[in-house]
Order: structure tokens, then sequence, then C-alpha cells
């Protein structure tokens, strides 16, 4: 299947809650994450895929928990639940409980490269 096969498949499928796409190639040498939004803005027919898989904001957050467990977690604050992200050699960070903040440091603590059996 092609990019616009899958938008095509997201908007058929999509719920409210889904915030993410999981996509992986033909090859199964990896899989990769983004947000929903994002991936249809970058969804050209040249791409091609073996299939994807929508998931939602709590599903991403145990995704993200599992690469990095002891440098994300989440607290509840008076203006909501926030991240905190302890970097090594850095300042730890702290930001909203978001579906972006979530995504971007996984692709940080990834670096993009995203291997799964």
């Amino acid at each position: 299947m092609n990019g616009l096969d899958i938008a095509q498949g997201i908007e058929r499928t999509r719920t409210d809650k889904d915030k993410f796409i999981r996509w992986w190639r033909s090859e199964n040498d990896f899989v990769d994450y983004d947000l929903i939004d994002r991936f249809l803005d970058n969804a050209r027919e040249e791409d091609e895929f073996e299939g994807f898989e929508l998931i939602d904001t709590e599903t991403m957050w145990e995704t993200l928990t599992s690469k990095v467990p002891d440098r994300v977690r989440r607290e509840k604050h008076k203006d909501g639940e926030l991240i905190v992200w302890e970097r090594p050699g850095k300042e730890d960070q702290t930001c909203p409980f978001s579906a972006e903040s979530i995504m971007t440091i996984f692709d940080v603590e990834t670096r993009g490269n995203v291997i799964e059996p």
C-alpha cells in the first residue's frame, strides 16, 4: 500500500482518541511512529508501506516508557499532568502531558531509529 492508501484508511478508521500512527515497511526492517496529522501532511503516493496501526495517547505513552523507562515520568499538578524528562548530561525538562510532547521526546530518545520484532 502507498501513502495515499494509508491516508484513506486513516480517514475511514480514525477515532477521536487516535493521535498517533505506527507504520512499517514491507521489508519489516523497522517501524516508525508519528503524529497522525503530521503523517497525513507528508503522505505521498510513492511511499510504500506494509501496514499501519492507529494509537491513542495512553498506548503511545506506554511505548515511550518501554523505550526509556528511567527517564520519563508523569506527575499530576494543579494545572494538569506533566511529563518530567530526565536527560543525561542536561537539565531535566518538564512539559505538558500531550501527544506533541510525547512524540518530541520519543523522536529525541530513539533518534528516529525504532527497530521492533
